[in-house]
């Protein structure tokens, strides 16, 4: 796996794990909204909030709150009407559209995409599927990774993914209805399908059709040709400060800028105010009728007769909406969806039973998930989720590192890792900055790799994964005795390392 791919399966997860579970609210006279923007606050003067969120009950707005900028050079704020890229958030105004060609009859959710698309190499996988995200498609990111590697400075359209798709015949990861896999492939598809049903472009569709009829004037489909909103990021773990994420170098920093130009599973930019038209509108049925509407929001049914759920949690997936309910009574049935590009995070949540929308934006990449069920909880006397404020060790360790070599750097650590009221140590924030470095075009970024993966053996040391990323970088720097030790330490920790399996049997022919 590669380490980009290692980076967004962790965010992944740590979304997954955030919805487990809360605890009942005391009884207090503060106001639910008052309690709302205390959290908030809370998180802003952490630097974990910035951007703006909108809170409603009962179709009425009960809460709103901007901080931060939205520009920081030119010093324009966060407000309202700011706009910004929704990211995923976008998949279901990709959803909606499809379903209005529906309604329209002018096709149907199980008809074989192959009806529209003859060149299509997988007869089997229909549009329910795609909407689903049950087709079993090739990954986008995974098909698109040798041609990026070869192409840098390309943004890559959907004719060309297309045209890769066709080219490779890679095998369906699984029977189509067999398995839920997130894939951006799937919604680009759909936006390459309403392009070919309605014979117009997909931003014009969507003008025609979703933006206008919701009154959302200051929403548009965003192509390859115009700017991004902007968003700050901190592109390692070895810096602490925030980057214009469009003023890094996309060869040296993960930016997602090669596949970023592709519309349908992402690419709508709009407003605070704007998404709030859109929930009204979708609630007064305004865009689809409410028979497709429950369609959507119902869980997705698998060839095994069973409803898709996560692990053990509630949350499903509909037609373009995540679904899930709460498991104490009384039970609340609830549809979201929430984005994330490199920079930005987005979400927007509807608690169907009691009529409460959330919608929120944050451009410096912060979590979005912990913000929708901490507010979700609040106004429904439960209490918000418990929110790690401590400063990231590993941040200021890697940032000593760099700046000032492993002496300083280790010096700085054991002086502050007892202080856990205020820092705390993350094996896997180790382990990134460690590749981190790797790929950093550091002055002896090496040497300094090697000193963070050590340390991280030395604070985990039943961890399979940390000998297993030393020994990696152990086989980059050319230290093969060294590097065939750890493979060897970690496959006996770690016994499902196929990987590093692999690795040590490669290093131990090459000794022979």
């Amino acid at each position: 796996m590669t380490t980009n791919a290692r980076y967004k399966t962790l965010f992944f997860i740590g979304l997954m794990t955030l919805t487990i579970s809360s605890v009942a609210q005391p009884n207090t006279s503060q106001s639910k909204t008052a309690r709302i923007d205390s959290f908030l606050t809370a998180l802003a003067t952490h630097n974990l909030f910035n951007g703006s969120i909108l809170v409603a009950e009962q179709g009425k707005i009960i809460y709103q709150k901007s901080v931060g900028y939205a520009d920081v050079n030119r010093h324009m704020k966060n407000t309202d009407t700011a706009q910004f890229n929704l990211a995923s958030l976008s998949k279901p105004f990709t959803a909606i559209a499809v379903l209005q060609l529906v309604q329209k009859g002018k096709l149907k959710l199980d008809d074989p995409l192959i009806t529209y698309f003859p060149d299509f190499p997988y007869s089997s996988v229909n549009i329910r599927h795609l909407l689903t995200h049950t087709s079993g498609l090739p990954s986008l990111e995974r098909q698109e990774d040798d041609y990026i590697k070869a192409h840098p400075d390309e943004f890559i359209s959907a004719q060309t993914v297309y045209a890769h798709l066709i080219e490779q015949k890679k095998a369906l990861a699984g029977q189509p209805s067999d398995a839920w896999r997130y894939n951006n492939m799937n919604y680009m598809l759909l936006a390459m399908l309403v392009e070919k049903i309605d014979r117009m472009p997909f931003a014009d569709y969507m003008q025609k059709a979703v933006f206008t009829p919701a009154g959302m004037k200051k929403t548009y489909v965003r192509t390859a040709t115009m700017p991004n909103t902007i968003r700050y990021t901190r592109p390692t773990f070895y810096f602490t400060t925030y980057h214009n994420v469009d003023s890094l170098d996309h060869n040296q920093f993960y930016t997602y800028y090669q596949l970023g130009g592709l519309a349908g599973p992402g690419n709508v930019v709009s407003t605070i105010q704007d998404l709030w038209r859109f929930d009204r509108a979708l609630a007064a049925g305004k865009l689809l009728s409410p028979e497709l509407m429950q369609l959507a929001f119902s869980p997705v049914t698998l060839n095994n007769g069973k409803a898709y759920r996560a692990g053990e949690s509630t949350r499903s997936y509909g037609l373009g909406w995540t679904v899930y309910h709460s498991k104490t009574e009384p039970v609340n049935n609830f549809v979201f969806h929430d984005g994330h590009i490199v920079g930005l995070t987005t979400f927007l949540h509807r608690n169907l039973t009691n009529d409460q929308t959330i919608i929120f934006y944050d451009n410096t990449d912060n979590n979005p998930i912990q913000v929708m069920v901490s507010v979700s909880n609040l106004l429904n006397g439960l209490a918000p989720l418990a929110i790690q404020f401590r400063q990231s060790l590993v941040r200021v360790y890697g940032e000593a590192l760099v700046k000032k070599g492993p002496d300083y750097a280790i010096s700085k650590f054991n002086e502050l890792k007892d202080d856990t009221a205020h820092y705390y140590v993350d094996e896997l924030e180790m382990n990134r900055l460690g590749f981190d470095l790797m790929k950093s075009s550091l002055p002896g970024h090496e040497e300094l790799t090697l000193e963070v993966f050590k340390l991280n053996t030395l604070l985990y040391p039943k961890s399979g994964n940390t000998y297993d990323s030393y020994a990696i970088a152990l086989e980059g720097a050319g230290r093969k005795e060294e590097a065939i030790a750890m493979y060897r330490k970690s496959v006996v920790l770690w016994p499902g390392n196929d990987d590093g399996k692999k690795a040590l049997k490669r290093l131990m022919e090459q000794k022979e």
